[in-house]
């Protein structure tokens, strides 16, 4: 095992990171159909934020995504407006209804939002990303070279891989690596380059992280919390207690998210 790194200690005793940059790539606002979430404002999330050392949540709205995109995104909308320096917006569409998506992606790119957030079906029903209603989304993320964050659970890279193939300029941030297909996601992230993947998942498989990095992937990693979903703590230890370099733990909380956002100094 490593000797206890400064990570570690934060985390042993529960005190924020200072002096590194920690970007979760992958947060959420507001309430869920399926079950109660305690404080899930803006508010709650600063503080939970304030207290681990993370400078930058990237948020969606859980209404938006459960289908309420207007609702949801105005949420998201107000929190970067009251947290300008501490929330990145990921704008959510109606991609069941095509006729909203082209003012909806308007209006996010001249507002408050810098990427997008898909989710096809799983937790509840939804399109397939091969599905033409998607066309206009990705095509606008690459006009604007926006990142996308995808909800992925193994299955649905095949449905992605055209449209990474297609659109070069789009950096995509796909979810939930170890969820399934292992080694399709390393594949992809190997293969090309504006792909990275991101690491939030209830089950947290032991030895993940070490795996990746042992891969060769400690580039291609991203930190995400799936806040308020789940618990930014409990992530975050995933990384903190990983048995890797301190160099490695640098790139996955927040160096790597700085290249796949565009949010490197001087950009």
């Amino acid at each position: 095992m490593n000797a206890p790194d400064h990570f570690q200690t934060a985390g042993r005793l529960g005190q924020p990171l200072h002096g590194e940059v920690v970007i979760d790539t992958h947060g959420h606002l507001g309430h869920s159909p399926d079950f109660p979430i305690v404080r899930p404002t803006a508010a709650a999330l600063v503080a939970s934020m304030d207290r681990m050392g993370i400078q930058l949540t990237c948020i969606s709205s859980i209404p938006a995504i459960f289908g309420d995109a207007e609702h949801g995104n105005a949420l998201v909308a107000d929190a970067v407006q009251a947290y300008p320096d501490r929330f990145f917006g990921y704008l959510v569409m109606d991609v069941g209804y095509p006729d909203k998506v082209a003012a909806q992606l308007a209006r996010g790119l001249a507002g408050d939002f810098r990427g997008l957030k898909v989710w096809s079906y799983g937790a509840r029903t939804g399109l397939p990303y091969n599905h033409s209603n998607y066309e206009p989304v990705f095509a606008f993320a690459q006009q604007h070279a926006l990142p996308v964050l995808a909800h992925v659970f193994g299955p649905e890279l095949d449905e992605l891989e055209g449209y990474i193939k297609k659109y070069p300029r789009i950096r995509w941030l796909l979810a939930h690596i170890g969820s399934a297909e292992l080694e399709k996601y390393k594949r992809f992230a190997r293969e090309y380059p504006t792909v990275w993947v991101e690491l939030c998942l209830s089950s947290c498989p032991r030895g993940l992280i070490e795996h990746l990095v042992a891969a060769g992937l400690e580039d291609k990693v991203l930190w995400g919390s799936d806040a308020v979903f789940l618990d930014q703590a409990s992530q975050l230890g995933r990384v903190l207690f990983a048995q890797i370099p301190v160099s490695a733990k640098r790139k996955i909380l927040g160096l790597n998210a700085r290249r796949a956002l565009g949010l490197e100094p001087g950009k």
